[in-house]
């Protein structure tokens, strides 16, 4: 097969999958009116390519300045948006946060151009006319959910080697590593290695030059204080969740791993307990 087509069947497997994943989102995720919250939607920033892509933004109408966060759908690298994350955008805005939710390219585009594009949408967020324009305080996280957990963890690692941190990250249903090997961790339903192989944009993932660096758990080191949570019998298997834990505790990093019962997965996981745990998370880590 050659690879081409190879990666289009990936793709038409990836799109199946993708809906299903978007059942993963909770029902009503468009927020309604609040007035303790300001809802700006279509806000058009610049990609890493010269695009443009958009973001959502959730701002506190009191008084600020706020903590930033900036949320990173899911959709196995291929379908989503940043519209799915409107619910914990709301909820974040409801806390005190100014919270964004970003688009970033979708396959066929492939590893690192997700990745690019979110750290894009951080240094937009840092320019002094949207620190001024949505009244923020400097201080930046991340939160994703499934895929975007995986852009989320990748972003912020990217973002310290190049000297310019978030604060912490949040990372729902995350997959640590990406190779071959992990690919047989837990219980993995057959499809997921399709998805990481089109994402990483190779036919194999035993010949995959990227599939080590695009893992979060590589360079585990460099993530700021990290909370993941993750379903114990979900999509993604809890090895992975537990496989990055280790990782995080073994490089002396501010961490949590809260493991919710049941087959919920990604924005499925978000209950009063964890969005509580999430919320301390942030405030705690705040800069």
């Amino acid at each position: 097969m050659t690879r081409t087509a190879a990666r289009s069947g990936a793709v038409l497997g990836l799109v199946a999958l993708g809906v299903a994943l978007a059942a993963c989102s909770p029902s009503g995720s468009s927020p309604s009116d609040d007035p303790a919250v300001t809802v700006e939607k279509g806000i058009e920033y610049p990609g890493a390519d010269g695009s443009a892509l958009e973001a959502d933004a959730c701002v506190p109408t009191g008084e600020g300045p706020h903590p930033a966060v900036v949320l990173v759908h899911g959709g196995a690298f291929a379908e989503g948006d940043r519209g799915t994350m409107g619910s914990i955008c709301r909820a974040l805005g409801d806390q005190g946060f100014a919270a964004f939710a970003v688009d970033y390219r979708l396959i066929p585009a492939t590893y690192p151009a997700q990745i690019d594009d979110v750290s894009a949408s951080i240094r937009w967020l840092r320019e002094d006319a949207q620190v001024e324009r949505f009244g923020l305080d400097g201080s930046l996280s991340l939160l994703g959910s499934s895929a975007g957990a995986i852009i989320a963890l990748s972003t912020a690692e990217s973002l310290e080697t190049a000297s310019t941190p978030v604060d912490a990250v949040v990372a729902l249903s995350p997959a640590a590593s990406l190779t071959a090997d992990a690919a047989q961790l837990g219980d993995p339903r057959p499809d997921l290695e399709s998805v990481v192989q089109a994402y990483l944009g190779c036919d194999d993932l035993n010949q995959c030059p990227d599939a080590a660096a695009a893992s979060p758990v590589q360079s585990a080191q460099l993530l700021p204080p990290t909370l993941i949570v993750h379903g114990s019998d979900e999509l993604i298997p809890l090895a992975q969740a537990e496989l990055l834990d280790g990782a995080l505790a073994d490089a002396g990093i501010t961490h949590d791993l809260v493991v919710v019962d049941g087959t919920k997965h990604g924005l499925q996981l978000l209950n009063n307990d964890t969005r509580r745990s999430i919320v301390s998370f942030l405030r705690d880590n705040a800069k």
